[in-house]
């Protein structure tokens, strides 16, 4: 089996300038690979009772019991217990104060795209905190919260009484993750179900353009497809450089490693080449529903392309399972 391994890293970034890395939950993998596709997925809530995540509509705004709700449903919070932050964990150890979501935004550089999470807000009482987490409403009406990051921090972080504070979440794609991957994985944050419009933009294969449909982004069909050119990855890229072809019969799980303390989302197939063929580089796409003027249509989008840094030959006649995995550590 040859499988390409990309990370995404987390970080609770607070006022003061303190910044503290993450451990995902399982609960992160669940809610990436049921948006990517495009159904239903089973995660834990705080009190550790399997909940259904509605990510088979591409969006995070939506309930799995309410039709009705408004607002960003991610959010972060405060607590005060010290336990070692493990993939398994349904909350935080003691939970406190809950961060109203003010801003959510991405900001992209030449070799990383962040997706950032944050609150403007003043405690009401003086606040010890030890750690921190970053949940998701996957039911408002039965007020059911799961867990998808959460850290220990260093030393206690001091939030006084009635004074001003602009606290959050900061997630680090690096440059194998396109930008159009986390554009479209904000504006399935942001918006309101009930009246879907453009958000960011976003590129086809062939470079055009689109603006990705806001909140209900994604719009399943995940497919992963090999090439031959090994140049190194940007986040502009669109296409695969020297594409071979998608691989057959390809399947997608989920992998919870309380050793490594990851989570996994792994996606391989099947391929037989018919001739000698190099192996340079293997590439995530799947449909972003987006618009082209009025026109709103599902359009695949490359999400992920991972160079080898060494080609690999692939013999004719062979049966080969290759993949991709998205790595959340």
């Amino acid at each position: 089996m040859i499988v390409a391994e990309v990370p995404i890293r987390g970080f609770f970034k607070l006022d003061g300038g303190l910044v503290v890395r993450n451990k995902f939950t399982r609960n992160m993998g669940y809610i990436i690979d049921g948006l990517l596709r495009l159904v239903n997925v089973t995660v834990y809530d705080e009190g550790g009772a399997s909940r259904t995540a509605p990510t088979s509509t591409g969006s995070l705004l939506q309930s799995a019991a309410s039709s009705y709700e408004q607002g960003p449903l991610i959010f972060a919070q405060f607590g005060t217990g010290t336990t070692t932050p493990t993939v398994n964990d349904n909350n935080l150890a003691s939970a406190s104060l809950m961060l109203p979501t003010s801003y959510i935004d991405v900001v992209e550089d030449t070799s990383s795209t962040n997706l950032l999470i944050a609150a403007r807000y003043s405690p009401s009482s003086l606040l010890n905190a030890t750690e921190m987490g970053l949940k998701l409403f996957v039911d408002t009406a039965g007020n059911y919260v799961t867990l998808l990051s959460r850290t220990v921090f260093p030393s206690a972080v001091i939030r006084s009484a009635y004074t001003p504070y602009f606290d959050g979440y900061q997630l680090v794609f690096p440059a194998e993750f396109t930008r159009w991957f986390v554009r479209a994985l904000f504006c399935a944050m942001v918006g309101h179900r009930k009246r879907p419009t453009s958000c960011l933009n976003s590129k086809m294969p062939d470079g055009s353009d689109y603006a990705i449909q806001s909140p209900n982004a994604f719009a399943g069909s995940p497919d992963v497809v090999i090439g031959s050119d090994n140049t190194p990855a940007s986040p502009t890229f669109t296409n695969l450089i020297s594409p071979i072809a998608s691989l057959s019969t390809q399947t997608q799980t989920v992998e919870v490693d309380t050793a490594l303390n990851e989570v996994r989302i792994v996606r391989t197939g099947i391929y037989t080449p018919a001739t000698t063929t190099q192996l340079g580089e293997i590439g995530l796409f799947a449909n972003i529903n987006g618009f082209v003027g009025a026109t709103a249509a599902a359009r695949r989008t490359l999400l992920v392309r991972v160079a080898l840094s060494t080609p690999v030959t692939l013999n004719a006649g062979t049966t080969y399972t290759l993949g991709i995995v998205l790595k959340f550590s």
